[in-house]
């Protein structure tokens, strides 16, 4: 999988290797075996960004991840500018949504995540489990009827839009129109990709700004109001920071959750011990078994790209000031110096140092949102169907894009069992 020359450490030309390839992600352990092969920290190219350094293993990628003083997100601390992957010509929509408290350093990022943090502590998300579990079974009812369905659009991909919409307090008639927006906001690939984004996404900065205002003049219940009312020393969100806020709640932990329940069924049918294991205690082992689910799956694979703030060695490699570091999730997870067999699933795997969530200051805020998705999740769905079966098991579709795990589509069948027994 790497073309040219053998020894990384010798020169800064970057190494080849097919993130987007269906292969990396039908088997990320051996994909990943590979980057940590050419060592723990590395030079590649890729889509969009260019030429950045890599870290592959546990201990390089949680280094970088937590020291936010060398690798830091803003271009202009590191002698640079602009935002690493995106272009000088972006529009001034998406050059707002993304300019959110990912992407700053502190005291910025400090100041907003504070204002956030409070807002979410008063809704308190471990709280939500009922709530999220009445969502599930109402989409399970739908299904009432069939014996094939599309997990991925129907269940996956719809739970956690509706979690994020009722935590955000956003009225429900809208919420199939930010499905097409959310398709809109990851698909930024390639120069049409952004422009396919900006297109969508003036649309829905307008919804936001006018549910915003609706806020302001007839506050109601929800995350949106909440940041309108939320002051700490002082300080509150500007609309622009607004904005951008409701963008990155919305967006970013919907699509991350989307993938780690699919990516978890796909995980547990391939998996029937485990899968049997689990269910047949759930309330007990199902938080241990998710936590695990996610270091196996890893569905976001790298972080957003930081830069280094000045020259430095860094696990043997000369980096200068305002080189491009991605950090690795899925190497540090599948990484065997941290795990026992980390290409075997071990739903009662403890301790469980993965990095899912990264770690630092920009670790996950929606980490324990997505835990109780995802639990609540695979609870109320085998529950009802415990006899599902993937249908097409020997053809899964993953989606060819960098730094991200998940599949286009999820075709099951819901009473498997009951079938074979009637053939």
């Amino acid at each position: 999988m790497i073309h040219g020359h053998r020894d990384p450490y010798s020169l800064r030309a970057p190494l080849r290797f097919d993130f987007d390839g269906t292969a990396s992600k039908a088997d990320p352990f051996a994909f990943f075996a590979s980057l940590r092969e050419a060592g723990p920290v590395i030079p590649v190219k890729l889509p969009l960004v260019g030429k950045v350094w890599i870290t592959t293993t546990h201990e390089a990628t949680s280094a970088m991840v937590k020291d936010s003083a060398l690798f830091v997100q803003e271009a202009r601390h590191a002698g640079k500018t602009g935002v690493a992957g995106m272009a000088w010509w972006m529009p001034s929509s998406l050059k707002l949504i993304t300019n959110n408290m990912l992407l700053k350093d502190e005291p910025d990022h400090r100041r907003l995540r504070k204002l956030v943090d409070q807002a979410f502590q008063r809704r308190r998300v471990r709280d939500m489990r009922g709530e999220i579990e009445g969502m599930a079974d109402k989409l399970l009812d739908g299904f009432k009827g069939r014996e094939e369905v599309d997990l991925a659009t129907d269940f996956s991909r719809r739970l956690p839009l509706e979690v994020i919409c009722a935590l955000l307090g956003l009225p429900d008639d809208n919420r199939e129109a930010f499905s097409g927006w959310a398709n809109a906001a990851t698909s930024m690939r390639s120069s049409f990709g952004i422009f396919r984004a900006f297109l969508s996404m003036r649309g829905v900065i307008d919804y936001v700004r006018g549910q915003i205002e609706e806020c302001r003049r007839h506050p109601r219940e929800g995350v949106i109001s909440e940041l309108v009312r939320a002051e700490e020393d002082g300080d509150k969100l500007s609309e622009d920071e607004l904005i951008s806020m409701v963008f990155l709640l919305l967006f970013a932990g919907f699509e991350t959750t989307t993938h780690l329940i699919s990516d978890s069924i796909i995980a547990l049918e391939q998996n029937p011990a485990q899968k049997a294991y689990l269910f047949a205690d759930p309330d007990a082992r199902m938080e241990r078994a998710v936590e695990e689910l996610a270091r196996y799956n890893t569905p976001v694979q790298s972080t957003k790209p930081r830069y280094a703030s000045r020259d430095c060695e860094f696990f043997g490699q000369a980096l200068r000031r305002g080189d491009i570091v991605m950090g690795q999730l899925a190497g540090a997870n599948y990484d065997p110096a941290a795990f026992d067999e980390p290409d075997r699933l071990k739903l009662d795997r403890l301790p469980n140092p993965h990095l899912v969530f990264s770690s630092g200051i920009h670790f996950c805020l929606g980490m324990q949102l997505a835990r109780v998705e995802v639990q609540a999740a695979l609870a109320r769905l085998y529950a009802r169907y415990p006899d599902l079966a993937l249908a097409a098991p020997d053809d899964i579709q993953w989606i060819k894009r960098f730094g991200l795990r998940g599949v286009t589509a999820l075709p099951v069948r819901l009473n498997a069992e009951r079938v074979r027994k009637a053939a």
